[in-house]
């Protein structure tokens, strides 16, 4: 049970709820009878369950409730979990955008290391990463270990996380620890495209993705090639002139 609710405010509930958690608790360390003071405390003590379970249902109007007596957007439970970690991880782009525009730390990470942008990669929801993405949000991730990640959904054939992926800003070219990428520019040590794999598997549409990632890359290393060529004429050629007496 929260302070709010979604349904309006029960101050009689509230009331009593925290007098049985001050009184199950034995809150006399305090050395006040003032029973105002113990609910503070309690409410400081478990708004970290309160918050993460109003973020996990989607409840804006309990999370308002929450942070007007005076609970921290960004505070976290046991396991580094905050508000905006559940949120992201349920695909609530709704919440996620009320928490941030609250304050909440984009970039703040978990027990496990993980920060909200993981959890709405995880769930593979373009819009939450795209929020998450325009409030600064980044990934301090290895190219190796996005490589192996990239690889890994495209062996799997799962082009809808390699979607979002792509939207947290993870280009195609990472490759892991033997060269394999999912371009199809590219081939791994053993001679092998991921373009090839996918068409043997029947892929469809990872073959689609790839093959237009791959011309598009080509493309890009022509015109970066044609530009270095065209300065080297040209620095050759004022070294020419610079020889001419």
């Amino acid at each position: 049970m929260g302070i709010y609710q979604s349904k309006g405010k029960i101050p009689e509930e509230v009331y009593r709820f925290w007098s049985a958690v001050a009184s199950s608790i034995r809150l006399g360390w305090l050395g006040t009878d003032d029973m105002a003071k113990e609910m503070k405390v309690c409410q400081l003590a478990i708004f970290p369950m309160l918050l993460n379970a109003s973020a996990l249902q989607g409840d804006i109007v309990g999370l308002e409730g929450h942070l007007q007596q005076g609970a921290d957007v960004s505070v976290s439970d046991r396991h580094g979990r905050t508000p905006l970690h559940l949120a992201a991880g349920e695909g609530d782009v709704e919440t996620v955008r009320f928490l941030l525009k609250k304050g909440a730390d984009v970039n703040v990470r978990d027990c496990a290391r993980e920060t909200a942008l993981r959890d709405g990669i995880r769930c593979k929801s373009i819009e939450v990463v795209s929020q998450l993405m325009s409030e600064g949000a980044h990934l301090e991730t290895s190219s190796l270990e996005l490589g192996v990640e990239m690889c890994c959904l495209a062996f799997m054939g799962d082009s809808k996380q390699m979607e979002v992926w792509k939207q947290a800003g993870v280009s195609f070219n990472f490759a892991d620890a033997d060269g394999r990428t999912p371009l199809h520019v590219q081939r791994d040590r053993f001679n092998n495209q991921p373009v090839d794999d996918a068409r043997r598997l029947g892929l469809q549409t990872l073959v689609e993705m790839l093959s237009n990632e791959a011309q598009k890359e080509a493309s890009d290393l022509v015109a970066e090639k044609t530009k270095i060529n065209m300065e080297e004429q040209m620095a050759r050629g004022l070294v020419e002139l610079s020889l001419v007496p």
